[in-house]
């Protein structure tokens, strides 16, 4: 009807006689076998609303990640990675040699239950001397998650201007798939807790055991 090329009338007329035909027979198939099909009306309705948010879904995020390729450029930042360690062991010595070939900022962490643990722990970091600063604290309540929480919010509000705050977990890969049942659970904690946070990258360092 806009642009109304040659012939569109009879195809106008024709068109709507299907329409007004298909409406007619819809109706009186409602009308007649509403008991039958009457759970069509909250199928399609929820299908359609189901739709419309998934699209709606699509149009934010893609105008999230939308860039002005004018202005908007990747800016050079340093980096400042925390390591969470259980002990002093071949996958902490691995991941700890992987942060240090990206910077020179990194730290480890240990939580303690106990000052007898905590005095032993750094005892023997003081004699292998891997060249990584050791911040310990002491949870009383055996929660790793919470004291590292805090350690990380204080470097992410002293260090997020200048550098990126990356928290680098190690982790073994068991020798088989089952095995990964008794290990490994602090570290997926500690992801699921972190993977939401805005500022902060959370990453691993599997370790493969030797088959």
């Amino acid at each position: 009807m806009k642009l109304k090329p040659p012939g569109w009338s009879w195809k106008f007329a024709v068109n709507t006689v299907g329409m007004l035909t298909t409406l007619m027979i819809t109706m009186i198939f409602l009308i007649t076998k509403f008991s039958q099909v009457w759970m069509v009306f909250i199928f399609l309705p929820t299908v359609m609303y189901i739709f419309h948010k998934i699209h709606k879904h699509y149009l934010i995020t893609a105008d999230e990640l939308r860039i002005d390729i004018h202005t908007e450029k990747p800016k050079a930042k340093g980096s400042t990675i925390i390591v969470p360690v259980a002990g002093i062991t071949r996958v902490v010595m691995h991941s700890l040699s992987y942060a240090k070939s990206m910077t020179d900022h990194v730290v480890a962490v240990y939580v303690g239950f106990n000052d007898e643990d905590i005095k032993l722990m750094e005892k023997k970091w003081a004699e292998w001397d891997p060249g990584v600063r050791l911040i310990v604290h002491r949870s009383s309540y055996r929660n790793v998650i919470r004291p590292l929480v805090k350690f990380v919010d204080t470097v992410e509000w002293k260090q997020s201007e200048n550098d990126h705050v990356t928290i680098l977990i190690p982790q073994f890969i068991p020798r088989h798939w089952w095995e990964n049942i008794l290990h490994n659970q602090t570290s997926i904690m500690l992801r699921a807790y972190f993977i939401n946070r805005k500022d902060v990258v959370i990453t691993t360092v599997p370790y493969h055991f030797q088959q």
